[in-house]
């Protein structure tokens, strides 16, 4: 239903077409009726009406200064001026305002039906061509992203000429051409959106719509970008108007510093943290499928140097590559587990992914390294009847889909405290077993004057400085004060329930020197072997 308003001084008039036209029968409702111009111009400014039939002549504003008037500010308003014959040529004035028509007076409710009629009809038709162009609008807002994504892909990829580039520059605002061109991939650090539920949108468009916000508070003037999120990663290309080439390497260096500040910025603004990969700058946009690999392959080597940094192409580029030792990194790992040195073992777990950071290794070639070594310790555990231990860590992959080197060699740690652990266990199992048979190995031939230290490490299968050490653990005294011991309560027990000569018990309790027997019976019992039997001679008497 359009709204219709009707001007004119003649009250007589106004009333006439208001009760001889059924309005709402030609789709039209009556939105009100005035006496002069400037009573419309206030009512018009408060409802616009979609149609207003208005006199010519009237006071205070005639029709052609409203007509003016609307034309000026409600341009969509179709305007009918009523004239007299004697006003014709000021209807010719009226068509230059582009009022819809003109009618003759005096007017009939006839002629107004049929100009109505053809009134909504040309109004039905815009209405539609509104209608279809705001379709067609909506359906161009929401194939943009789209279609500026796919120009994006084939300007990344493969490039595109001069001309094509030219004929879609206004259309996604790009840089003009005759520029220098830096390309910058970044990548939203996984670990610094911890509440994702916090976000309606993808990690990157997070970062993406946060870096668009303060992008331009850091970029320097005359530079220029334009962004898009591609493959899940920002992309920027930021433009300088043609310079000299002498001068590019310094031009290009002010977008390193601005990736730096933006990077600070985003960490402290917005808790967001990122990687970014540069590449060298060109100065033709044939050039950028270049650029974007560049970009690409330096973005990967945060696996190599962690996420958080700013990795230039260039930079990386110009760092040494020179060849380190020669080590045989399998058996160095499994020689420190052998001997049960955890912290060397990390150590040399360090020194290699130090060698991996300078000699630029691929995530791949790490990767592979690392699971190589880990089937060798699972060989050697598996001789020692361990092979359990490890089979854990083989069959889960986290260690070998972490993100970073330095992650992997987080995970490789835990792997090497968990064989570490094991290793300690059995260890601790097979010394004591090794203790037990080496204690009764001295109650077997304790009185064997020249048993030594190596004769039960040679005969329990230890090295001296293991079974010494075990020893002490298991027993609490070394073995010189064990067999001692053992020596001296063999002597006792001679003392007590024999008659043999001092003499001949030193020599049934190992000691070939009898004086020295006698002192070390004292220094252990506080008596020479003579009181001891003196002592306790009728624990003999029990026995006759």
């Amino acid at each position: 239903m359009y709204k219709v308003m009707l001007v004119d001084d003649e009250k007589i008039i106004r009333e006439g077409l208001k009760t001889r036209i059924d309005w709402q029968v030609y789709g039209f409702e009556l939105a009100g009726d005035y006496a002069n111009g400037l009573e419309a111009q206030t009512a018009i400014a408060a409802d616009p009406p979609d149609v207003i039939i208005s006199d010519i002549c009237m006071p205070f504003v005639d029709g052609l200064e409203l007509a003016e008037f609307a034309h000026n500010h409600y341009p969509d308003i179709k305007m009918i001026l009523l004239t007299g014959f004697d006003e014709f040529e000021y209807a010719r004035r009226a068509i230059r305002l582009k009022v819809s028509d003109f009618i003759l007076k005096p007017v009939t409710a006839k002629e107004i039906r049929e100009l109505l009629k053809q009134i909504k009809l040309e109004m039905d038709d815009q209405r539609q061509l509104h209608h279809n162009i705001d379709q067609l609008h909506t359906q161009w807002s929401q194939s943009l992203p789209l279609l500026k994504e796919r120009f994006w892909e084939k300007v990344l990829t493969s490039g595109v000429p001069h001309t094509e580039w030219e004929q879609h520059r206004l259309q996604f605002a790009l840089p003009p051409l005759s520029s220098a061109y830096q390309i910058v991939v970044i990548e939203p650090d996984s670990d610094t959106i911890t509440d994702s539920s916090a976000y309606t949108a993808p990690p990157v468009q997070v970062l993406f719509d946060s870096l668009a916000s303060i992008i331009q508070s850091v970029l320097p003037a005359p530079w220029e970008y334009t962004s898009v999120v591609y493959q899940s990663r920002c992309i920027y290309l930021f433009s300088y108007p043609s310079v000299d080439h002498q001068s590019t390497t310094a031009i290009f260096e002010q977008i390193t510093q601005v990736i730096h500040q933006l990077h600070l910025l985003s960490s402290q603004h917005t808790g967001l943290s990122f990687t970014a990969g540069l590449a060298t700058g060109c100065t033709d946009i044939v050039d950028i499928p270049q650029q974007y690999e560049q970009a690409i392959q330096a973005l990967e080597y945060r696996f190599l140097f962690g996420t958080g940094t700013i990795l230039s192409f260039a930079d990386l580029q110009q760092q040494s590559t020179a060849q380190m030792p020669d080590i045989d990194w399998e058996k160095e790992m499994i020689t420190h587990l052998s001997n049960n040195d955890l912290t060397e073992a990390q150590h040399v777990s360090e020194q290699l992914a130090q060698q991996m950071m300078l000699q630029q290794t691929s995530p791949t070639e790490c990767i592979l390294q690392f699971r190589q070594i880990s089937l060798r310790i699972q060989d050697w555990l598996q001789q020692l009847g361990l092979a359990s231990v490890l089979s854990p860590f083989i069959s889960q992959s986290q260690w070998l889909t972490a993100p970073t080197l330095h992650q992997i060699l987080q995970e490789w740690f835990v792997m090497l405290d968990h064989v570490s652990a094991h290793l300690n266990t059995q260890i601790k199992i097979h010394s004591q077993q090794h203790i037990q048979k080496a204690i009764y190995y001295i109650e077997q031939h304790y009185a064997e004057a020249h048993l030594s230290l190596q004769d039960l490490c040679n005969h329990v299968l230890m090295s001296t400085s293991s079974f010494s050490q075990a020893f002490k653990q298991y027993t609490e005294v070394t073995y010189v004060e064990y067999l001692t011991r053992v020596r001296i309560d063999k002597a006792k027990e001679l003392l007590r329930l024999t008659e043999y000569k001092f003499y001949q018990i030193a020599e049934k309790v190992g000691y070939t020197d009898p004086n020295y027997f006698s002192s070390s019976f004292k220094k252990h019992t506080g008596l020479t072997p003579k009181q001891y039997r003196e002592q306790h001679r009728h624990v003999k008497e029990l026995y006759r």
